[in-house]
């Protein structure tokens, strides 16, 4: 057994190793016992070792004793995952914008909305406007159908359930039923496809982003004037459907050590 491997804060990561592995579908948890068990140690040093976690919010233990990963933990998870999607898709949307000569988004769901958070532009003098930290309604977007791929039916429904408003391109879904139809189309296609939706002169393709769990954080979209845009768009879609693929695999993959080669 190496240095690392016995440090105190190796022995924690391990404790919450096994707790993520054993968690079942209804999150039941484990017992004190029962973690001694798997981990083979003794009940005692797997109480206090736990006892810092919960008080933390790490861990989360239930009132019949049962021990499971904390929303503390998840929180920072997350966060981490944030970092390293902003850290990953910079170099990924340059190749694609000098690809497709076109600007190009990274965007998050927010509710009912389309959130902007990153944009690379080729430097061309028509484009279409810049959106970072700018909204956008999910229904009548690339992007925020590209966000609803793994959502049902009912989820869509759910997401519209104070009302549907129409978007203010002549193009738009107008109803619920129509959004639900087109975001079963744009997953067939493998990216999601806006033409005269958000404006009437825009076109734009949509691809999910998703973490090394499968699911979707992020979406990738290409955006720009219609009568230049138009005739690419199919081709635009499976260059950014590729580039959102790409993404995802880096998102998946262990951090480069600093000694790599």
């Amino acid at each position: 057994m190496g240095d690392t491997e016995r440090t105190a804060a190796a022995k924690l990561v391990a404790l919450l190793d096994a707790l993520s592995e054993s968690d079942s579908p209804a999150r039941t948890g484990l017992t004190v016992g029962e973690l001694a068990r798997v981990m083979g140690r003794d009940k005692s040093i797997i109480s206090r070792q736990l006892k810092p976690l919960v008080d933390l919010g790490l861990v989360e233990r239930s009132a019949d004793g049962k021990h499971s990963l904390g929303w503390r933990l998840f929180t920072i998870a997350a966060k981490a995952g944030d970092q390293r999607l902003l850290l990953l898709a910079p170099p990924v949307m340059r190749r694609l914008t000098q690809l497709v000569r076109e600007r190009c988004h990274l965007s998050i769901r927010r509710g009912g909305d389309v959130f902007t958070i990153l944009s690379e532009s080729p430097q061309r003098p028509v484009e279409a406007i810049g959106w970072v930290g700018r909204t956008s309604p999910v229904h009548c977007t690339s992007s925020g159908r590209a966000l609803l791929f793994d959502h049902s039916d009912a989820d869509i429904r759910e997401l519209f359930a104070d009302g549907f408003t129409p978007g203010p391109g002549p193009h738009a879904p107008s109803d619920v039923a129509e959004l639900i139809d087109l975001t079963h189309e744009a997953r067939r296609r493998g990216f999601a496809l806006a033409d005269g939706e958000f404006d009437a002169d825009l076109c734009a393709v949509g691809a999910p982003v998703r973490d090394v769990h499968g699911r979707i954080v992020a979406a990738l979209n290409i955006s720009a004037p219609a009568h230049r845009f138009r005739d690419r768009i199919t081709a635009a879609g499976q260059n950014i459907a590729q580039a959102a693929a790409h993404l995802s695999a880096s998102l998946s993959s262990p951090p480069a050590s600093r000694n790599d080669p």
